[in-house]
């Protein structure tokens, strides 16, 4: 089978979802993907490969104007659609697009072949809560911009696609609330390399007694000065307690916000900051962890989320913390393999506390993470039941 897939990440994929399903696991089934991809820097045009497949680029250099810039995406992501064959692909597919799904769908109807989306975010509620955050102009310009992309997204697009692939099971239940058949969604959940458990039989880590590790963004969307608070709480019954934040935020700004905040609270023995590690440093500090923590701010549009950071901690054989959500209480519930609160600091320090404070216990919860994370979340898993909803949906159209 061949797919074409046109997807807004710059060349190389990073994603998880996108480079370990697509260029590791499923050529290993006999699925080959041709993509198109943005340009990571200043050259124009140029065909690359990525694991041995053809990628796509933008024609034009990247100018100062970001307007400019868009139309050449598009104009390019367009052009290359148009010149998708029936004798070249068996199947059309974009991610997270609106211009270039539309493009995509006409091609896909134009030469005979089925078209999917793949979903992994809910953008249009994202823009409603963003605009609700403006005022003015702003504010007005926000809610019209997500109002026309929900109505392309999931009335248009989602709608007349062939199939359509999501992050997860709330996310397939709140799309079909929208009216999109429930069984033409198909979920696909994030989930690990098999190279961290590779990682984790190859290295011998020291559990560092009372280190308590996130791992991932520090967005402040993530709203982690919970995690302060609840760090500082915990500190008052296990002194060696130290919170350890592995990642960086999307802009310097929201690092530095969470550093200020720290030393205000008198927190600068029990709170690290590394900033963005190479991956490999990463899985040991969270294999050195007591504790790894999840939180997931509750929110509607983050609900349907499929976290890649817990099954991780999972992999790494860690004990979790992390608050009810969709995903995250389900896997903490088949796994035993931590505890799961409300979202609280409160809440968050009681269980690390009782974690910490037994960790005999706790270690018995970590030894249940490696088995079903390679069962249940390794990419091979995914790609095989990917692999099989993809010769089922090519078959029913041929």
């Amino acid at each position: 089978m061949r797919l074409y897939y046109s997807v807004a990440d710059p060349f190389p994929a990073y994603r998880a979802d996108v480079a370990e399903l697509f260029a590791v696991e499923l050529p290993k089934l006999g699925l080959d993907t041709e993509w198109f991809m943005a340009s990571p820097g200043e050259q124009v045009g140029k065909s690359e490969h990525f694991a041995k497949q053809v990628v796509h680029q933008p024609w034009a250099p990247k100018s100062t104007s970001k307007l400019l810039n868009k139309l050449s995406y598009w104009f390019s992501d367009a052009c290359h659609l148009l010149g998708v064959s029936a004798q070249r692909v068996d199947a059309v597919q974009c991610r997270d697009k609106y211009w270039g799904s539309l493009v995509g769908m006409a091609v896909a109807r134009m030469r005979g072949l089925p078209f999917f989306y793949w979903c992994s975010y809910p953008f249009p509620e994202h823009d409603a809560i963003s605009a609700n955050q403006q005022s003015g102009v702003r504010r007005v310009l926000g809610h019209i911009k997500a109002k026309v992309r929900f109505v392309l997204l999931y009335k248009w697009i989602c709608l007349r696609a062939d199939h359509v692939f999501v992050q997860s099971e709330r996310m397939r239940a709140d799309m079909h609330s929208y009216g999109i058949p429930f069984d033409k969604m198909t979920p696909v959940p994030m989930g690990v390399s098999t190279r961290v458990f590779d990682w984790v039989r190859a290295n011998e880590v020291e559990v560092i007694p009372g280190r308590v590790v996130y791992l991932g963004t520090l967005a402040s969307a993530r709203r982690l000065d919970m995690l302060l608070e609840a760090i500082q709480l915990v500190k008052t019954e296990a002194p060696n307690a130290q919170l350890m934040f592995v990642g960086d935020g999307d802009v310097s700004s929201e690092r530095l916000a969470l550093m200020k905040k720290a030393r205000v609270m008198g927190l600068e023995n029990h709170v690290v900051f590394t900033g963005f590690v190479p991956m490999e440093q990463a899985w040991r500090l969270a294999a050195s962890a007591s504790v790894c923590v999840s939180p997931f701010f509750p929110s509607s549009i983050l609900a349907s989320a499929s976290p890649t950071k817990l099954v991780e901690y999972l992999a790494l054989g860690r004990p979790v913390v992390c608050n009810t959500h969709p995903e995250q209480s389900r896997i903490v519930q088949e796994s035993g393999s931590g505890l799961c609160v409300e979202w609280s600091a409160q809440a968050f320090a009681k269980a690390i506390v009782q974690l910490l404070l037994d960790p005999s216990e706790s270690e018995v919860m970590a030894a249940k993470g490696p088995a079903w994370a390679a069962s249940n979340r390794s990419y091979p898993i995914v790609a095989k039941k990917l692999f099989m909803r993809y010769q089922s949906l090519l078959g029913k159209a041929q």
